[in-house]
């Protein structure tokens, strides 16, 4: 397991942050070990969880020690005591349910005070760890001025993850992965259709190179492509999308792939007439060509 940021690294990215956002992580810091605590306590007592459960219920089910809140001392300070009376910076407050009583320990008398069992303790520190290390992805992703990734543009995070954006808090690799599931169509949809249009660009940029004697004219409107290229470059797709032509539903997909049809044909009669180049760029567009291939290729799901 990796090891997190030592104390006085962390203090050092907390400067950078803001008071709103060093509170904001401050927060979800606890939370999230507060729903670690419970998410363990429930496993470990055979009990599932449902997702419309509110906290409150959810503990009243277990009946159990709950944990109330975790406390930072801060970098260097121990403020707190243990109920052992050992100093501390960390101090977890752990209720009794059943008795009603508090307790504050440190992370050593956990297992003593709360008689939990050693595996369940150890389960609920390194969930606790691995808390930590998102902390540290957050800080250290913040120190290296993380931006928001163009895919995310347009999707309605949850609403915590909104406002941890919306002050300018990088989102951490488990929140990231989890809008990934969260997400996972659209995602899929949003980078096919970047790969599209990056495809595009690079057919564009590769059939528009000039030599120098070909400089001073302008360039041509469309895309132009041989015949043999183009079956080259897309016999694979076109002979998938004949497989798989009777299964187009969509009126205007079947005109489509009509067309699309009809321009590799006219293309090649055109090559077996020997027409001159110029005659064959004016004739074939090559943009229009892929938009309609690849438009067929999502419509089937084949790409």
């Amino acid at each position: 397991m990796a090891n997190p940021l030592t104390e006085k690294e962390v203090n050092q990215l907390l400067q950078l942050l803001t008071d709103e956002q060093r509170k904001y992580l401050e927060n979800y810091m606890k939370q999230s070990k507060k729903s670690k605590w419970l998410e363990n306590l429930a496993k470990k007592k055979g009990y599932v969880l449902q997702k419309d459960l509110s906290i409150e219920d959810a503990w009243n089910t277990l009946n159990d020690w709950e944990l109330e809140d975790v406390l930072d001392g801060g970098y260097g300070l121990r403020p707190y005591k243990c109920e052992c009376g050992m100093p501390l910076r960390f101090c977890y407050i752990v209720r009794h349910r059943a008795e009603n009583k508090m307790y504050r320990l440190g992370e050593t008398c956990l297992e003593n005070y709360t008689m939990l069992s050693s595996d369940l303790i150890q389960d609920i520190t390194k969930g606790f760890h691995k808390i930590d290390l998102e902390r540290d992805d957050i800080l250290i992703k913040y120190a290296q001025e993380w931006t928001y990734p163009t895919d995310y543009e347009g999707l309605v995070l949850p609403e915590p993850f909104q406002k941890q954006v919306h002050i300018g808090l990088p989102l951490s690799k488990a929140q990231m992965k989890k809008i990934e599931r969260l997400f996972k169509h659209d995602l899929i949809r949003i980078r096919k259709e970047k790969k599209f249009e990056k495809i595009i660009q690079q057919r564009r940029k590769s059939d528009y190179i000039q030599t120098p004697s070909q400089q001073a004219k302008p360039a041509a409107r469309n895309e132009s492509i041989t015949y043999d290229r183009l079956i080259q470059n897309h016999l694979e797709q076109l002979k998938q999308i004949m497989k798989h032509e009777n299964n187009i539903s969509n009126p205007e997909m079947k005109a489509t792939w009509k067309n699309v049809q009809q321009m590799v044909l006219l293309l090649k009669q055109e090559e077996q007439e020997k027409q001159k180049e110029q005659e064959e760029q004016e004739h074939f567009d090559y943009s229009k060509f892929l938009v309609q291939l690849f438009d067929l290729l999502y419509h089937l799901k084949l790409y």
